[in-house]
């Protein structure tokens, strides 16, 4: 497929080769299409070449839609399908070099499919198949939230098209979901999903199978007290190689004594370079682990480690216990805490982070 974004550079270079793209139409008897892939909410160029001529005569058409009419050297939109009117555009000025392309503008789900394009001049006939798909600016998370004794997953879809089907998974068994909510925007589903915890020894799946492909987010617990090994943060970046290779962000939350409304503060990040946003914490750009020196009771509570990719997150939660014999012989300790989902479609980066729950 072609991107809408490289279309206006092509469309310059099918203009010098205009009778060659011709002939290879009517080699191919009309039968093939060009295949372009735009945006929601933004502009797309379907292309049309044709061999010059004289009089031309221009019609776009979408199933039985009439979506742009152009002969005597100007638009005939009278009989223009509603869903069109004011969103086509023809390029007036390269029409008799051999360019029919149309511009649609504010794509919407519903634009995609099967246009042609006929051309007729008084030399030649010429028809191009041009099939449009139009891409959602989808983003998925889970969302881990803990209130006292009871703990749930939330499992996001943002802005999708159609709405994706959201299952979860318990120890390798499928299972029913909590709760859910769906919203609409115009074409577009978010739906979340939610799903408590009623065992912590048992690992929880998060599924979002969409039209060309599944997103999979992972939440388990560790077993075990008074240790947050960066063997965890290793298995994390043994994960994470095998989805992606791109940098890495980081951030963290903090906060105890409040169930629903948690103080929140950067502890460190990393996107290519490690940052630390407080004195006392640093990340290692190796394997993501987190040291933090000079404990005190308060660094005394649960952490979320969380890697996120394109493709899917992971998250495990640890507890950190700090008591007066700990402390004692370990001034330096190594610890992971709890990883924030970077829900930009656009940056499509990878993250870690670290957050005490309470």
């Amino acid at each position: 497929p072609i991107n809408c974004s490289t279309m206006s550079f092509f469309l310059n270079v099918l203009e010098d080769w205009n009778k060659f793209i011709y002939l290879y139409f009517w080699t191919l008897g009309f039968t093939e299409q060009i295949e372009v892939t735009g945006l929601f909410s933004k502009d797309c160029v379907l292309p049309c070449p044709f061999p010059r001529g004289s009089g031309e005569v221009i019609h776009w058409s979408k199933e039985n839609k009439k979506v742009h009419t152009y002969y005597q050297q100007k638009d005939h939109l009278e009989e223009q399908d509603p869903h069109y009117r004011g969103r086509t555009h023809l390029f007036h000025e390269k029409i008799s070099g051999g360019n029919a392309s149309l511009k649609l503008s504010n794509l919407s789900m519903t634009d995609e499919g099967s246009y042609t394009c006929y051309v007729g001049t008084a030399q030649y006939r010429t028809e191009v198949k041009v099939l449009l798909h139009v891409l959602a600016p989808s983003s998925y998370a889970l969302e881990y939230q803990k209130a006292n004794t009871e703990r749930r997953l939330k499992c996001f879809a943002f802005l999708t098209y159609p709405a994706p089907n959201i299952s979860w998974e318990q120890g390798n068994v499928s299972i029913q979901e909590t709760d859910r909510e769906e919203t609409r925007n115009g074409d577009l589903y978010s739906i979340r999903s939610d799903k408590d915890i009623v065992n912590t020894t048992d690992t929880y799946w998060c599924h979002i199978d969409f039209h060309h492909g599944v997103w999979t987010a992972e939440w388990r617990m560790m077993q075990g007290r008074n240790e947050i090994s960066s063997c965890i943060a290793a298995e994390f970046h043994s994960w994470l190689q095998s989805q992606t290779k791109d940098s890495l962000s980081a951030v963290g939350q903090h906060g105890y004594g409040q169930c629903k409304r948690m103080l929140t503060s950067v502890l460190a990040s990393f996107n290519g370079t490690a940052h630390s946003h407080q004195p006392r914490v640093q990340i290692d750009k190796t394997d993501f682990s987190l040291r933090l020196d000079h404990l005190t009771a308060d660094d005394s509570g649960e952490y979320l480690c969380n890697i996120s990719t394109p493709h899917g997150t992971k998250l495990i939660v640890s507890t950190l216990h700090v008591g007066e014999l700990l402390l004692l012989p370990f001034q330096r300790m190594r610890a992971i805490s709890s990883l924030l989902w970077q829900r930009s479609p656009s940056e499509c980066l990878p993250s870690v982070a670290l957050r005490i729950l309470s």
